[in-house]
């Protein structure tokens, strides 16, 4: 997508009002400013899983292993304008660049659904623990190596998705993440599992 398509869009959406919009696979590099304009999205895509028409994921096979797709973009970094966004529930970030999760994405007080499947990742900030409202967060295929104290304080949790990554150990803290229905913790370098994650009762 060139520059002022990017923009002819934005000011769309804008204009309309706009509650969801999906930038996934158009190559951005930046995002500009102008985005904190879009103060009625709930719903933000800058990367996805690439489905079939059946919802299956897509698969391609690269270095003797099948992975997921991910439709995605090139950005390293959100603009200050994006902490505008007060109304987003949903942020899907998956597949592009980032080396840690932007402090402008821990002031979202609303959100709900936070993905960065793919992202590079090398830690979780104890920032994350300002999202109290978080219910899923996906942090899949990133190069982890350790899981803060701080994520539990998300108590309202319900899914959460750290496979495919580097991680050793997990702290006993991911106990008090009471309303836990789905933990995945596939795929890592982990040799022992806490007795503390036998409270995971849900």
């Amino acid at each position: 997508m060139s520059e002022d398509e990017l923009m002819g869009l934005i000011e769309r959406a804008a204009v309309e009002g706009w509650k969801e919009l999906d930038l996934s696979g158009c190559e951005l590099t930046v995002l500009p400013p102008e985005i904190g304009r879009l103060t009625e999205l709930e719903s933000l895509v800058l990367g996805k899983w690439e489905k079939h028409e059946n919802g299956n994921l897509k698969y391609e096979y690269k270095d003797g292993s099948f992975f997921p797709v991910v439709s995605s973009n090139l950005l390293t970094a959100l603009p200050p304008e994006f902490g505008a966004l007060k109304r987003l529930s949903n942020l899907d970030l998956s597949g592009n660049r980032w080396e840690s999760l932007s402090d402008i994405v821990t002031k979202l007080p609303n959100l709900e659904e936070l993905s960065l499947v793919r992202s590079a990742l090398t830690e979780i900030p104890d920032a994350i623990a300002q999202l109290s409202n978080l219910t899923t967060l996906n942090l899949s295929r990133n190069q982890l190596t350790q899981i803060p104290d701080a994520i539990a304080q998300l108590s309202n949790l319900t899914t959460l998705d750290l496979g495919n990554n580097q991680l050793t150990q997990i702290p006993d803290a991911i106990a008090q993440l009471s309303n836990l229905t789905t933990l995945d913790l596939g795929n890592n370098q982990l040799t022992q599992i806490p007795d503390a994650i036998a409270q995971l009762s849900n």
